[in-house]
């Protein structure tokens, strides 16, 4: 995998171009489609749901999953993200269609897509490894209780007056309920949760959304529903941008952009902890350009802002998806249901797209992740429920500041300290020490070998230790970082280790680092290689010492492995 920050345009498009050639590989074609049409069958009946609960026409849904899907899909950094309208994204557009209409919430997906390509550019998408996984988890879960604030009504039939459950519990009740939506949408929460158990390949969603419409038929016309789809797909036209109150609109295109990037990049790292999947590594950068480019595309078309979406992704993955082809597929086949199938979609119940989105609501929450995080480490689970409540009933933004902070504070009362040894050594790893009198004036001025080593946690809070030890002397021909002592390193952390190797690397020197588990798995993702001439990745003390003797052209005397004694250099 190539180092991150040093790929350039000319590497992306040679990486793309092997990815586009996969394809169609007749190996993996029949995978692919098979991963396509189920994720299809669950995305079809989620766009239009989402559509809706956005305050939008439910063709929306489709046409923007089917035209950012294509685009995200082909150009991505995660191969496997499946990208479309998300339950993320809902309660931000409908403030949009609320206060700016549906030309301004169109307005506000092509100002997200250029400032997702700019973020891009600038390298901003590692950031996203810094965001703590609690706050990630209070994150879908406070827009889990969003959801069924908003659909609840939905379900029960209620006017659309009554926005949220919030305000008919406020108002004291605002109508009758129409029995025969809520028997559809119970019947669509059964089919989701149930046909799983008994049959794991059919698609539940889908069954439950065709049987509820069936049945749906037969009532009168009182039950609400999807309503008429325009044939086919809009041209596609540059949005008007005449009498945008620019003033209003930017601080809410500046929340839906934090929001699109944040969802986007958590779903490609979820991805990449996919067992199989872990050296298919997420280039960040490029998928926030292609998040912005596949925004880009959905305004052409009058369409709905989109994101990667982890869970139709995680189905299109357990289907047996392997390349790109399948996320293109998918949306090919939304494209298909644009076209040709209209009419049948627009007899659907809002009732029926309601029950899909309480059950995904409910997943949202993930009560069963709490309660193990419970059961391992029970304040972070504070962090979860502060970052969720907060985001439910104030602010979204405010929400992750607020998780975000929790998390520091908890950090910092536990974190242990982190301390830095260094030590001159001979290249066979005994002590070194310099010559005195005459045989010194003739004595290399550059230590042979210095180590490094760092025990505790390297992260932001442990700023400039590794140049405050190599500081202390000269430059060393050969250093060994040994950071097995080191057991969490963050975004910070890494650059720092980065940072020391690029330094020696100009000096002329030679690194060597020690790491084992995540460490080590966050070095090799980032260019460490196992052996090179100018920097390594070895996985114990001993073998470090091995490849710089073998690199110094020398041999390793008996014994040489063996860990110094404690001599402070």
């Amino acid at each position: 995998m190539l180092e991150q920050h040093s790929v350039g345009a000319a590497d992306r498009v040679r990486l793309l171009w092997q990815d586009w050639k996969q394809m169609v590989s007749p190996k993996t074609l029949g995978q692919d489609l098979s991963g396509a049409l189920t994720v299809a069958c669950v995305a079809l009946p989620l766009n239009l749901a989402l559509a809706v609960a956005s305050g939008l026409p439910a063709s929306v849904g489709l046409i923007s999953g089917a035209i950012a899907g294509v685009v995200a899909g082909l150009l991505g950094g995660s191969r496997l993200q499946v990208t479309g309208p998300e339950a993320a994204l809902v309660p931000i557009v409908l403030l949009l269609v609320q206060r700016h209409g549906i030309e301004g919430m169109v307005v506000a997906t092509l100002c997200c897509g250029f400032l997702q390509i700019l973020l891009g550019v600038m390298r901003v998408g590692r950031l996203a490894k810094l965001l703590p996984a609690p706050v990630v988890r209070g994150f879908m879960a406070g827009i889990g209780l969003i959801l069924l604030n908003v659909q609840l009504p939905r379900l029960m039939g209620l006017p659309k007056s009554v926005g949220s459950l919030s305000s008919l519990v406020s108002q004291g009740g605002a109508g009758a309920v129409h029995w025969g939506g809520i028997a559809l949408g119970v019947l669509v929460i059964a089919c989701m949760v149930g046909l799983p158990r008994v049959q794991r390949r059919v698609p539940s969603v889908l069954v439950g959304l065709v049987v509820a419409t069936v049945l749906g038929g037969l009532m009168g016309p009182e039950l609400a529903r999807v309503g008429e789809l325009p044939p086919g797909l809009p041209p596609p036209q540059f949005p008007s941008l005449g009498g945008v109150d620019w003033s209003a609109l930017l601080p809410d295109v500046f929340s839906l952009t934090i929001l699109a990037s944040l969802g986007s990049l958590m779903s490609a790292s979820a991805i990449d902890q996919f067992p199989g999947f872990e050296k298919n590594q997420t280039d960040h950068d490029q998928e926030l350009m292609a998040q912005g480019m596949a925004n880009l595309a959905s305004s052409l078309f009058g369409g709905m802002p989109v994101m990667g979406a982890i869970v139709r992704s995680s189905v299109s993955i357990q289907a047996g998806s392997r390349t790109r082809a399948a996320s293109v597929l998918h949306a090919l086949l939304l494209l298909g249901v644009c076209l040709v199938a209209g009419q049948l979609v627009a007899r659907v119940p809002i009732a029926a797209l309601a029950g899909i989105l309480v059950v995904v609501g409910v997943r949202l929450l993930d009560l069963k992740g709490a309660r193990a995080l419970w059961e391992k480490e029970r304040p972070q689970v504070a962090v979860v429920a502060v970052t969720a409540s907060v985001i439910a009933s104030v602010d979204l933004l405010l929400g992750l500041g607020a998780g975000v902070a929790l998390s520091i504070g908890l950090l910092l009362m536990k974190r242990p300290r982190t301390e830095v040894q260094t030590r001159i050594l001979r290249l066979d790893g005994r002590p070194y020490f310099r010559s005195l009198g005459a045989a010194a004036a003739e004595q290399d001025d550059r230590p042979p070998l210095q180590r490094i080593r760092v025990r505790g946690p390297l992260d932001f809070l442990s700023p400039g230790v590794l140049n405050t030890a190599l500081a202390n002397h000269p430059s060393p021909r050969y250093l060994l970082l040994d950071l097995s002592a080191v057991p969490y390193m963050d975004a910070t952390g890494l650059q720092a280790v980065q940072d020391l190797r690029e330094s020696i690397i100009v000096r002329q020197g030679m690194v060597v680092v020690v790491a084992q588990g995540e460490v080590a798995r966050m070095l090799e993702q980032e260019g460490f290689p196992r052996s090179a001439l100018s920097a390594s990745l070895m996985p114990s003390y001993d073998e470090a010492l091995e490849h710089i003797a073998q690199s110094h052209k020398g041999t390793v005397p008996t014994g040489a492995h063996r860990e110094p004694p404690p001599v402070n250099a």
